[in-house]
């Protein structure tokens, strides 16, 4: 049976991912999120997902978000052979070092960090705009109420990867619409299989039957 490591970004509750994992484990495949909570530095991200990865010998990652810097590090520490990107960051294909976040959004973010903390994401934006991520009022103070405020260290954080590390692996590419343009951009270039589906950031929370749908089939 396909096991599965589902990676959810440090600035969302794991919990978005459920509707999603329920669907795959509905198909018969052992599904698992995975989002480190209150991590100030990318090591301590990147020990969460590859702790996760092992213990649920995964053979296929789905990262979504910002989760997507930390799929080399899974990939190489890991049984993890076959990775999705769901709306994700997708790391320099020649490898090298980048930061966590751009370096626009990590200066807006640190202007407006309190007591050391970010604050959570779902203030980043007006509320009328990140409202439309989700599909009810309900959903949205659930996870309004559970965002982490990360700690605004993990900002300054780096991650790093081998040129090859993507040569092994089978990867294809989910978009919810725009966001990560520039990522689906990178994963179109390199060939992979790319879906666009327009569905908004949280496309998992919209519609998990169709995400899950476009992750087996991608």
């Amino acid at each position: 049976m396909a096991s599965m490591l589902v990676m959810g970004s440090v600035f969302l509750p794991g919990f978005v991912m459920d509707p999603l994992v329920s669907v795959l484990r509905e198909r018969g495949l052992t599904a698992e999120w995975v989002a480190p909570a209150q991590v100030a530095s990318a090591e301590a991200a990147a020990q969460a997902y590859v702790a996760t990865a092992r213990r649920l010998s995964a053979t296929t990652a789905i990262a979504h978000s910002n989760a997507g810097n930390f799929v080399p590090a899974v990939a190489a520490r890991s049984m993890v052979g076959r990775v999705v990107f769901l709306d994700a960051i997708v790391p320099p294909l020649t490898g090298g070092t980048w930061s966590v976040v751009p370096r626009r959004l990590r200066d807006s973010l640190l202007t407006r960090a309190s007591h050391g903390l970010l604050p959570p994401w779902t203030k980043w934006w007006p509320e009328a705009d990140v409202r439309a991520l989700f599909p009810n009022d309900e959903t949205f103070a659930r996870v309004d109420a559970s965002t982490p405020a990360v700690d605004a260290s993990y900002l300054s954080s780096r991650v790093s990867a081998p040129a090859d590390w993507s040569a092994d692996l089978v990867c294809s590419y989910v978009a919810f619409g725009d966001t990560y343009a520039d990522a689906a951009g990178v994963a179109a270039s390199a060939g992979w299989p790319l879906q666009t589906l327009g569905l908004g950031h949280l496309g998992m929370l919209q519609s998990p039957t169709l995400v899950a749908d476009a992750v087996l089939t991608s």
